[in-house]
């Protein structure tokens, strides 16, 4: 009878996107591609199934007795517990987090809730972030929200883990409320949100402007450009930061400056000499700011069609970027904020 019900919600699915093939597309680095075009109706498609299934309530269940429903939701706060905290620089840490569900029977003896593991992909991709809930000095009518972007893979996501980079300001609410965050607490997440999408070789250069925090987003993209062998793509990551002590993921662009289409410029801005005691092997480290000449430089004998820029960083920065790429004559269809 499940099965039946199961079919008849079905019919009620919108038809699938047609998928293109491999002629339909002109080689020429139109924007949008019609795969891109294909990809985002398909990502609709599925959402628009996604709700009409869960408007049905007729999940089905797993064989360990739990819902396929999905773990993640836009619009709905989902529990997940704090498994670790690492620290990162002086002021940002990792926090590693895990799907969990509530057991349907409260421990009556101290009535806290118990919870239990859900191993199942929570279906984040790439460049998208995810959204935290909290009370603010536990006032339950005051309610903050903060965007973070997972840094971690696909393998952490396909068993319900996500991890993410949080850096804490001395007079922030919602730095506050993380501060006194212990291990085994139950935070509230949604999402994924976030309209970005990558399309492997869809541009021959991707060219990333980052400042502070804005590298999260950065980096996974990154990561899994250089980690499928079928991408030519480039990638060269321009990140701002103060000093030394402020450089973020810096082991993991390391890591990726090991593969052929990966390089990193860091700038930083409020230091004397970029000393070589306190510079890697390997690393490319410059005095002073991402200015216009920088950018233009950068850009310098590309094929501007061919290269999508992605910014991410205070507002002053972002503005600046998008001006400066702008005026060097980069499409807008090719330029994405987070």
């Amino acid at each position: 009878m499940h099965k039946e019900k199961q079919q008849n919600i079905k019919a009620l699915f919108p038809p699938r996107p047609e998928e293109p093939q491999e002629s339909d597309c002109c080689g020429s680095g139109c924007s949008p591609c019609v795969f891109d075009i294909y990809h985002l109706q398909l990502l609709e498609w599925k959402k628009q199934c996604s709700d009409i299934l869960c408007n049905a309530g007729c999940y089905s269940k797993t064989s360990d007795g739990e819902t396929n429903e999905p773990l993640l939701s836009p619009i709905k706060f989902s529990p997940f517990q704090l498994l670790s905290v690492q620290q990162h620089t002086h002021n940002t840490f990792l926090y590693l987090f895990q799907a969990v569900r509530a057991n349907s029977e409260p421990d009556q003896e101290s009535a806290v809730t118990e919870y239990t593991y859900v191993k199942r992909p929570l279906g984040i991709s790439v460049g998208q972030h995810l959204v935290m809930r909290c009370s603010s000095d536990g006032n339950q009518n005051t309610v903050v929200t903060r965007a973070y972007t997972p840094i971690s893979d696909l393998r952490a996501s396909n068993v319900g883990q996500f991890e993410v980079l949080i850096k804490l300001y001395e007079n922030g609410k919602m730095s506050k409320y993380i501060q006194n965050m212990k291990k085994n607490d139950i935070v509230e997440w949604r999402g994924p949100c976030g309209n970005f999408t990558y399309m492997p070789n869809s541009c021959r250069h991707l060219l990333m402007f980052c400042a502070g925090t804005g590298i999260a987003p950065m980096y996974p993209i990154a990561k899994s450009v250089t980690e499928n062998d079928l991408d030519d793509t480039f990638v060269h990551l321009l990140f701002a930061c103060r000093c030394f002590e402020d450089i973020l993921l810096r082991n993991e662009m390391q890591q990726l400056s090991l593969y052929w289409n990966f390089s990193a410029e860091i700038f930083l801005s409020q230091v004397e000499s970029t000393a070589e005691s306190q510079t890697r092997y390997g690393e490319c480290v410059k005095k002073g700011r991402i200015d216009k000449g920088v950018v233009i430089e950068r850009l310098a004998g590309k094929t501007l069609q061919q290269v999508s820029i992605l910014i991410c960083g205070t507002k002053s920065f972002n503005k600046d970027m998008i001006n400066y790429v702008k005026h060097v004559g980069v499409p807008d269809d090719n330029i994405h904020l987070f």
